[in-house]
């Protein structure tokens, strides 16, 4: 790696470190102003501009489609790639995830996460995953929009992994609409990149470092065409939302 180019990593790490630490202090301010005054759809509409903050910080330019139609109620199925892609997603449109439980542990994120009513799920937990259908079964009976990823893992984005079919056992319960969401992260020059990848063994930090030390991203959100869900089992729901991401993704 050439000098200059270390030099323009450190000069990022100086530039958007300390932007990072007054944008965590905020989020610690609005939660303890959300925690007052809560209401779980004011709450994700705050996070919503929050996250963009967050996006504007790590210079990751958003682009979306299909975000003109009403999604309020829809059970939102994505691929997943990278801690990042919670944010992405929350920058685009108010809406409740399902997370595995560590997030609840993240300083300030994980604050926030509680906030919005993110529904937290212990992995590798039976009991846990009935549970968690439950509420979402609730959540979209109210009338909220939740987010999942079905792969339960990430990936460098190279590929979409197979859906676990038991977390669309709510769409059945509920007849709610269903509405695939791919999600692609670029490098300045456009070419698809694994830069924001949170895989393996890494850390947290590393991954943010990785997206810290980059001159610019780019993700792309593509909000796909809603499926029809009547008279479909849930294997079938799965299959559809999986073969619509990778056909968009890899078109």
């Amino acid at each position: 790696m050439s000098l200059v180019m270390n030099m323009r990593q450190h000069l990022r790490r100086v530039v958007k470190y300390p932007a990072l630490i007054v944008f965590l202090i905020s989020g610690l301010l609005i939660s303890v102003l959300l925690f007052f005054f809560y209401n779980v759809r004011i709450n994700r509409f705050i996070a919503k501009y929050w996250f963009r903050c967050l996006l504007f910080i790590l210079n990751l330019k958003l682009e979306t489609k299909g975000i003109d139609k009403e999604l309020e109620g829809h059970f939102l199925v994505a691929n997943h790639i990278s801690w990042l892609d919670i944010p992405v997603i929350s920058a685009c449109m108010p809406t409740c995830f399902l997370s595995k439980s560590e997030v609840r542990q993240w300083p300030v994120i994980g604050l926030l996460a509680r906030f919005v009513g993110t529904i937290f799920i212990a992995r590798a937990s039976r009991r846990a995953l009935m549970e968690v259908n439950q509420k979402i079964d609730c959540s979209l009976r109210d009338g909220n929009s939740v987010c999942v990823f079905p792969e339960g893992t990430t990936t460098l984005g190279d590929q979409v992994g197979l859906f676990h079919t038991s977390i669309f056992q709510p769409v059945v319960n509920v007849g709610a609409k269903v509405t695939p969401v791919s999600v692609r992260y670029l490098d300045k020059n456009r070419v698809q990149t694994g830069c924001p990848a949170y895989v393996g063994d890494m850390t947290l930090l590393c991954s943010l470092d990785q997206v810290v030390i980059e001159s610019a991203l780019i993700v792309e959100v593509s909000f796909l065409s809603t499926i029809d869900v009547k008279d479909l089992s849930r294997e079938s729901i799965s299959d559809l939302s999986r073969a619509m991401i990778l056909t968009d993704l890899f078109k």
